[in-house]
């Protein structure tokens, strides 16, 4: 029986590398990969819808479903982290936690972003107490180079939010003061520069301090990122999402099973950091389905409503196609 030639494009995560490159290869599919960087990803496929499946940002998926596309998730999560804690401070802002950013100028990479923007305004209100409508967003992407220009999608009214003037970055414009804070990762990773590390810190001077509080707190490292597929291609072949759930699982079991002998050679204490990752989060805090991930899911659900991405709140179940747990 001839197998079923699917298109698929997103990024080459790590977790996804022995799918992508045709190590895992799941039951009756041939899939053609395309690779490009998540956000063009995105773009791309919501502008054209030209791919099958493509990885996709759960806010611009709740914002695409909300809006008629008829496409569904696989629950696997190519991408997790703290995003919150990527939040460097301008040393003359005066900003010595979340609660200090009322009336400052804050900048993210897109307001839609779900990284960058929804996890990080929903943990930084519900766990710090911040007002996301007392403060002054400014956004990097924006117009024809955003996902919310191609899903049509606006900020809810009464948030405050432009974009940086004049196609600056929000790097540049932190080491100006021209903001007080942005989500513009950690500090080693601005450009170097005559007094560039000295202008700027890390909002969470222990970023692993403040992972492990959320760990223990929530329970989960949050995911960004999904992958969707046609609607009509789950419909028609009912074990289709089962089996590209399965490839996925294998894929991330394969790297995971790894790591030990992968660790780059660069990370001196490479060792010891997995070993420690462990030791804080247990051997698989990026587990893929439903089950293992309904309180991360109900909380980007919960996060959405309250952001302006959507108005109904579908239940998990409702997100990801039937068979993918």
């Amino acid at each position: 029986m001839a197998k079923l030639r699917l298109t698929l494009i997103g990024g080459a995560h790590d977790w996804v590398r022995p799918l992508f490159d045709g190590t895992v290869r799941p039951e009756g599919v041939d899939l053609v990969v395309t690779r490009t960087a998540p956000p063009e990803a995105m773009r791309r496929q919501l502008s054209t819808w030209e791919f099958d499946i493509s990885e996709m940002a759960f806010g611009a998926y709740l914002v695409a479903r909300a809006h008629g596309a008829d496409v569904v998730a696989i629950p696997a999560f190519p991408m997790r982290g703290f995003f919150h804690t990527n939040f460097a401070c301008h040393v003359d802002a005066k900003i010595d936690g979340p609660g200090d950013l009322v009336n400052k100028r804050a900048g993210i990479p897109e307001y839609i972003q779900t990284g960058g923007g929804l996890w990080t305004r929903g943990i930084l209100q519900h766990d710090f107490g911040m007002d996301p409508y007392k403060v002054k967003w400014y956004v990097e992407r924006a117009g024809a180079d955003s996902t919310g220009a191609v899903l049509g999608f606006q900020p809810p009214e009464g948030l405050s939010v432009q974009q940086t003037p004049g196609g600056k970055s929000l790097v540049s414009m932190l080491l100006a003061h021209e903001l007080d804070a942005a989500l513009v990762g950690r500090i080693s990773q601005a450009p170097s520069g005559k007094g560039s590390k000295d202008a700027v810190r890390l909002m969470f001077p222990d970023v692993i301090a403040e992972g492990k509080r959320f760990f223990d707190q929530h329970g989960y490292i949050p995911a960004n990122h999904t992958y969707i597929i046609r609607g009509d291609l789950v419909r028609k072949h009912p074990t289709l999402a089962a089996n590209l759930y399965h490839a996925f699982q294998e894929s991330k079991n394969i790297v995971q099973k790894s790591l030990p002998q992968n660790i780059p050679s660069g990370l001196v204490f490479g060792a010891e950091y997995l070993a420690r990752s462990r030791e804080l989060f247990g051997d698989d805090p990026f587990s893929y389905g439903i089950g293992p991930n309904r309180k991360m899911l109900e909380t980007v659900v919960q996060f959405s409503q309250e952001q302006g991405f959507i108005r109904d709140t579908p239940t998990v179940e409702q997100l990801f196609a039937p068979g993918t747990d």
